[in-house]
């Protein structure tokens, strides 16, 4: 009965590990850029004074930010 259960959990376990999404750089970090990105809610991380987009998010981001 117990070993059913542990199977099950980590199978469970398993599926619940999620890849971060890949990004790619957009631009420098300006005020203009951050609130457009954010007007058309596209997810976004600053490093190194660079603006990072999630790479599904590209076309969108081409439409409304450019």
């Amino acid at each position: 009965m117990l070993r059913p259960l542990l199977l099950a959990s980590s199978l469970l376990l398993v599926g619940c590990t999620a890849e971060q999404p890949k990004t790619v750089p957009w631009g420098e970090e300006t005020p203009a850029q951050i609130e457009r990105l954010k007007a058309h809610d596209i997810e976004f991380t600053v490093k190194d004074g660079q603006v990072l987009i999630q790479e599904n998010q590209v076309e969108e981001a081409m439409k409304c930010c450019t």
